[in-house]
């Protein structure tokens, strides 16, 4: 039996603060086939915690899972070089295996561009990709099969340092699975090989390296010209134009950009307002249309301006003689100058054009039309000359149909009109989509069938022109950077008009894989930049639903979301009661109820439940639809051996099967909403990749598996249960945490702690736990958090101290504390001052953003460690909190603050003009602020305003008396 012998060394000093023990252990790991004792120390739990801490840590691997096969390549290569350097425990002949198969996918990665540029035009190229990509997929697999080997065996180390464990999780015969892995390594190795000799038949171009640039597929240039029956811009025609026409501007030139996604009609209104008479009488006929795409070449552009200006030939001409005629041309009088379907979002090469085009006289104009919100924000002269370009409304969106459905109005059958009402609406407002598919039935002559066809019919399973809506939408797909493409079409497993949560869509990107860190930067805030480039490029709409402003949902546009599930092909797909796609392809799958006849019947559930245990390669299941019986979870996890997502939300079984331990790959697992499940299986603990573990309203939920702590990857956790006390040595001993949020857990008294070792944690969210007293830990250890919310949480006192009762007892003070916090400035800075020295050492709360506390009768005060949060808060919200009279004095110094609202504070004192007991400042001034802050009062007004407010209260309750 092969032992493991431990050699340790463990040093451990104090840091400025008593309260943080440090240890630094070093320790090295021998196998041996001898028969030894393995050391036994007696630790300290929190010892182990410090040792998980140092090595649980791990970045999570970042492999792809998209059509565009290079991405997955490319990461996969990338990754084994640090694996393969760590050389730990490489037996086997694995070590080999990593190796050949980092060579060989290197040669291929040379070459995936110029065959992923083939991909549509080359069937026999398509077939080759499609290899290519299985054996890939499996490739990464076994990758991270050894991965999470390794990272259980550094758990069965440090777990032995406690105590002798020798059959820990499944890996009873370490031998026998490195022997395995590495056949399965070899096979998978030597079958790309295999795949890598074909491409020497495709005669590919070699790239030495790969870079993301933007280079949009070329479309047809359309020009300036255009007819005046353009049905629904008048308004946007006439704004435009006002701008063009105006002439007290401050600086000589004015860049107006219009954007708005792919097919919304910006050119087409650029050319209104360009061929309109009162703009060429206005600029003198000096126009230039220009139309850019993605080759934004200083030089090009500027001899075509110049070669407008002066019909003359200027090729010849070297760029400083150019740039000196440009300057020259446009010196002698105003002009409009239209830049169509701009891409570039290089700041170097604009500002090279724009110095130039300054030159103009006062009162000249550049008009650009671009789908990216940050080029349009990096070009126009100020951000409110942005032009952002809204979809037509119902009504216009229905006379543009109708004018491309029918070649005269009086040949329009009503039921083709009724029809072609619902074909409209699927248009979300996109004029290029109303003109496609009216075009399209144009064709179709009167036929009903054909009408009904495309009436419930996805619009990419028509047939495409190059100018109609998906070739045009699809450059924006096409221009994307490589890495935001599988982002993209995984947004094809959400329900069209769904609302997307952003943390939500992040955390599954994350689990997949898609999110690329480097220089440390953590993989959530990696994934905001995705959505806000997504955003940018306006795939994605935000949706405003909260008072500070930050929009934490998404949504698709309806043809936008085609789009995505065009460019997924067969591996995302939303499953219906009869899926059309083999299963074997299938890699992400999302099932809906609302995608699924009503009151869908037992047997529907059982048809989707076979086919999904079918797609044995299956990574990502959304499964949004009531399961009721256990056995349908245990049929699922039987056979999805590769899942990477597991999302069963709303369901009713009992349980979650022992079997949840075996997903090995799994790093999302959410079945929230279950008010059934009493218990979790211990071998949850087991999943040594686990970043997100989401138990919301699992009211019934009995408590928390004890050994919790062992799922050190895991970064975010939602949980309700009816526990009193959560357990010891559990949530605080996830250092990995980033973000916590507990609900409706009705018996929940204190929080742990130790959870001042969460330095991690960004976002605390309590909510509906009406027993907790306190938090069992000051805020101030908390140094990365910025967001903390706490909600209905009726017996939390945040005080940090128990008020004293005696003070109570005195006739006519009854009010006394309460308004000695209100008033008693000397009060509470000597109540600040000592938790400062308590805290010393500590500076949490530095990067806190937003505070929200609502329904908290027993908050008097903000806590005093807040404080240090005063130069980084945005959004400020209080409601439902009668006893607080008062903000704090250190109020005036948010000076970061965009949202202050108090609201329903019956005690609060409103500003003139507010209703009583609350306010709502948006960007609020220091005076505005200082406003809010009660004066100091001395002792004697003090007493006797409590003197009167107690003299009030009981002639309340007399009078109270005598009516009853």
């Amino acid at each position: 039996m092969m032992e493991c012998s431990v050699r340790y060394a463990i040093t451990f000093h104090h840091s400025s603060s008593p309260r943080f023990l440090k240890a630094i252990i070093f320790f090295q790991v021998q196998h041996s086939f001898l028969s030894s004792t393995q050391p036994r120390p007696s630790f300290h739990w929190f010892a182990l915690f410090f040792i998980k801490k140092t090595l649980f840590i791990l970045e999570p691997r970042k492999i792809m899972a998209e059509a565009v096969i290079s991405n997955i390549v490319g990461t996969i290569t990338n990754g084994l070089a640090p694996l393969i350097q760590q050389r730990i425990e490489l037996a086997c002949g694995v070590e080999e295996q990593l190796e050949k198969l980092q060579n060989t996918l290197s040669t291929i990665n040379s070459v995936l561009h110029a065959a992923e540029e083939e991909h549509d035009k080359n069937e026999e190229v398509r077939v080759w990709l499609g290899k290519l990509k299985e054996a890939v997929y499996d490739a990464d697999d076994v990758i991270d099969e050894y991965q999470t080997d390794n990272v259980q065996r550094q758990v069965l180390v440090y777990r032995s340092l406690i105590k002798k464990v020798r059959n820990f999780f499944s890996l009873s015969n370490p031998i026998l699975f490195r022997f395995q892995l590495g056949q399965k390594l070899k096979q998978i190795r030597e079958f790309i090989d295999e795949i890598a000799k074909d491409r020497s038949n495709f005669h590919f171009t070699v790239q030495s390296a790969r870079v993301d640039k933007v280079v949009p597929i070329k479309r047809e240039q359309t020009g300036s010209y255009v007819s005046s029956e353009v049905i629904g811009r008048e308004d946007d025609k006439e704004a435009l134009i006002k701008l063009l026409l105006s002439s007290n501007e401050k600086e000589n030139v004015t860049i107006i950009p219009i954007v708005g996604m792919g097919g919304l009609g910006k050119t087409t209104l650029a050319q209104l307002v360009f061929n309109d008479d009162r703009v060429a009488s206005h600029f003198g006929y000096r126009k230039i249309w220009m139309f850019v795409s993605g080759d934004f070449d200083v030089r090009q552009i500027l001899q075509r301006i110049a070669e407008k200006l002066d019909h003359g030939n200027h090729g010849h001409l070297d760029f400083d003689l150019l740039q000196n005629i440009v300057k020259q041309q446009m010196s002698t009088g105003k002009y409009l100058l239209v830049l169509d379907d701009v891409w570039n979002e290089d700041k170097v090469k604009w500002l090279r054009l724009k110095d130039l085009l300054m030159n103009g006289a006062r009162g000249s104009k550049v008009l650009v039309t671009t789908r990216g919100k940050k080029i349009a924000s990096m070009m126009a002269t100020d951000t409110r000359y942005v032009y952002n370009l809204s979809g037509l409304p119902y009504d216009k969106c229905m006379d543009l149909f109708l004018s491309w459905a029918f070649d005269r109005i009086q040949d329009r059958p009503q039921n083709l009109v009724e029809i072609g009402k619902d074909i409209v609406s699927k248009c979300g407002g996109l004029p290029l989509a109303v003109r496609t598919l009216g075009c399209f039935l144009n064709r179709k002559g009167e036929d009903e069938d054909e009408w009904l066809s495309v009436k419930n019919s996805e619009i990419w399973e028509l047939v495409q022109k190059e100018n109609d809506v998906l070739p045009v939408l699809r450059l924006t797909y096409d221009q994307m950077p490589q890495y935001l493409k599988p982002c993209f079409a995984f947004c094809s497993l959400f329900p069209k008009d769904n609302s997307i949560d952003k943390e939500t869509l992040i955390h599954m990107w994350m689990a997949q894989g898609f999110l690329q860190s480097s220089d440390g930067i953590p993989l959530e805030k990696i994934g905001h930049r995705y959505v806000n480039e997504l955003l940018s490029m306006s795939l994605l709409e935000d949706e405003l639903k909260y008072p500070d402003d930050e929009a934490r949902h998404c949504k698709m546009h309806d043809l936008i979301h085609d789009l995505a599930r065009l460019v997924a092909g067969t591996e995302c797909s939303i499953i219906t009661a009869h899926p059309k796609i083999p299963g074997k392809k299938l890699r992400h799958a999302s099932v809906f109820g609302s995608g699924l006849p009503e009151n869908s019947s037992l047997k529907v559930k059982d048809s989707i439940s076979e086919f999904l245990c079918n797609a044995k390669k299956l990574r990502t299941l959304y499964y949004h639809l009531l399961v009721e019986q256990n056995k349908t979870v245990i049929n699922l996890l039987a056979n999805l051996k590769y899942l990477r997502i597991l999302i069963l939300t709303e369901s009713e079984f009992d349980g979650l099967p022992s079997s949840i331990g075996s997903l090995l790959h799994l790093r999302y697992l959410d079945i929230s909403k279950n008010y059934h499940i009493r218990r979790l299986p211990h071998s949850i603990c087991k999943l040594q990749n686990l970043q997100k573990l989401k138990l919301y309203a699992c009211v019934q939920l009995e408590e928390l598996p004890k050994d919790t702590w062992k799922i050190g990857t895991l970064r975010h956790l939602e949980i309700t249960s009816k526990q009193k006390f959560l357990p010891k040595k559990g949530i605080e001993c996830l250092t990995s945490l980033r973000s916590l949020s507990i609900h409706k857990c009705y018996r929940l008294s204190t929080l742990v702690r130790g959870m001042q070792h969460l330095i991690a944690l960004q976002k605390l969210c309590l909510t509906d736990c009406p027993n907790l007293t306190s938090l069992g830990f000051s805020l101030n250890y908390l140094i990365s958090l910025e967001s903390l919310e706490i909600r209905n949480c009726s017996g939390l006192d945040l005080s940090g101290r128990q008020e004293k009762k005696e003070e109570d007892c005195l006739e006519g003070r009854r009010s006394f504390p309460s308004l000695l916090n209100i008033v008693g400035r000397n009060y509470k800075k000597e109540q600040i001052e000592d938790a400062g020295k308590k805290e010393e050492g500590h500076q949490g709360l530095q990067k806190l953003r937003s505070l929200t506390f609502v329904q908290l009768p027993k908050l008097l005060e903000l806590p005093c460690e807040l404080e240090n949060a005063a130069s980084s808060l945005q959004y400020l919200s209080i409601s439902n909190c009668d006893k607080l009279s008062s903000l704090p004095d250190w109020l005036p110094q948010c000076i970061a603050l965009k949202r202050l609202e108090i609201k329903q504070c019956k005690m609060f004192p409103s500003p003139p003009g507010s209703q009583r007991g609350s306010c709502t400042i948006i960007s609020p001034s220091q005076d505005e602020l200082k406003e809010l802050i009660p004066k100091p009062r001395n002792k004697e007004e003090t007493f006797k305003e409590a003197n009167t407010t107690e003299l009030y209260e009981l002639t309340e309750e007399r009078s109270n008396l005598d009516e009853f």
